[in-house]
């Protein structure tokens, strides 16, 4: 393993695409312009974007690096940061908050942030150069994207999940639930009665009184109440729920999913004191291996569009197809959606995702510290907005370090 110490040289590999659209990267574009650094010690990438450019300021006060999203920087308009938190230990982390309110700006920033690129089982139109090896292997409340469509684990069952005692070992989702547990202190400790059927709150915990908006005029509603009929009535949203692959792959669309009292789409998760519950309407045999999508974007005109995409495997047998053409098992009609997108499967008993090449990637939410050796020996690309970063060892530094010690060593 190459040991990347704070007093040796990595080449640095920014590419960025020329256009700027949905923090969108063209892996097949030919509109692509590339720089290459070399860092020992700290500094600061920004983006040019009248050029479509990266340049780089160095920091010789830093030793080492440490890359985060620009984001969070005080400098304007900074891509990236690297610099060292940890002594001689190098490591590669995103730098964002660990948890966010579910609306639609932080919906919208999260998309922007850190992002691994998902390896490629075929690459296609896609360059060699862009090829990684970083293999995925989806957890609990990971945050996918497939282009540009979002979606968050939700639910998962494989061989890696079975000796688990509780999914709360998993990470935590990355955006905060409906908090409901104060609710009836908050309205002055009297009686809780749904707004929709009139009935007075109850002691069963699987049907609880809640307030899916936090906003003031969102109505008490029966859990059941809220995700049966009230989501339903007067046509408030467009919702659909088929079945596909002989039941194996099941689909359930909610359009315009948002309170028609202040816009914000509805949380998916609400939670009262320590018990979570989930508003979405679906179900689904939680004995058989399966994985849960749940999209988080927006659509046209600002409509709010929530797809569920459960996937059953009874047989262990099943692969699924994720694309926008005839090939795939479903179809996701957006255009950064290639027509073969991404393959879903079991492998060993564990739940896989590949990439088969798409032209705008399948990317995983950075969302722990990697060392940056790691990065190396299983050539990460890490994909900011319409920028990609990777890593080299640089070799004139390393052969140059390599003869000094020979000589060193013949004196």
């Amino acid at each position: 393993m190459f040991a990347f110490q704070s007093n040796q040289s990595c080449k640095i590999n920014c590419v960025t695409w020329a256009k700027d659209a949905h923090a969108l990267f063209d892996y097949e574009s030919e509109e692509i312009s590339k720089d290459i650094y070399t860092l020992g010690k700290g500094g600061k990438i920004f983006l040019d974007g009248e050029k479509g450019t990266t340049k780089y300021e160095p920091d010789n006060q830093e030793e080492g690096f440490f890359l985060t999203s620009g984001h969070t920087s005080s400098s304007e308009g900074c891509l990236i940061n690297f610099f060292n938190e940890y002594g001689a230990h190098t490591v590669v982390t995103k730098k964002i908050k660990d948890e966010y309110e579910y609306n639609k700006q932080n919906i919208t920033e999260v998309q922007n942030m850190l992002y691994y690129v998902v390896a490629q089982k075929e690459l296609k139109g896609i360059k060699r150069e862009y090829k990684t090896e970083y293999y995925y292997k989806p957890k609990l409340n990971d945050i996918i994207r497939f282009g540009r469509v979002q979606f968050i684990v939700r639910s998962m069952k494989d061989k890696s999940t079975e000796n688990k005692k509780d999914e709360s070992d998993n990470n935590k989702s990355i955006f905060l639930p409906n908090d409901n547990s104060n609710l009836k202190k908050n309205l002055g400790n009297k009686i809780l009665v749904c707004e929709f059927c009139d009935k007075k709150e109850t002691d069963n915990i699987n049907n609880p009184i809640i307030k899916v908006c936090p906003c003031k005029k969102c109505p008490l509603l029966h859990l059941n109440c809220f995700k049966n009929d009230y989501i339903k009535k007067d046509k408030m949203f467009y919702y659909s729920n088929k079945d596909y692959n002989s039941g194996t792959l099941k689909i359930v669309s909610l359009i315009n999913y948002l309170c028609p009292y202040c816009n914000e789409p509805y949380n998916p998760i609400i939670k009262i004191n320590s018990k979570f519950y989930n508003t979405l309407p679906y179900s689904f045999d939680k004995n058989n291996y399966h994985i849960i999508l749940e999209s988080i974007n927006f659509v046209k005109d600002g409509v709010y569009c929530i797809m569920i995409i459960i996937f059953t495997f009874p047989n262990k047998k099943e692969e699924f197809f994720l694309g926008r053409g005839h090939e795939a098992s479903f179809k996701i009609s957006d255009i950064s959606i290639s027509r073969v997108h991404a393959k879903i499967y079991l492998k060993e008993d564990n739940i896989v995702i590949d990439d088969l090449g798409s032209k705008f990637g399948t990317l995983l939410l950075v969302r722990n510290n990697v060392d940056v050796n790691e990065m190396l020996e299983k050539k990460m690309k890490i994909q900011i907005g319409r920028n990609v970063v990777w890593l080299d060892k640089d070799e004139n530094d390393t052969e140059n370090k390599e003869n000094k010690e020979d000589n060193t060593n013949k004196e």
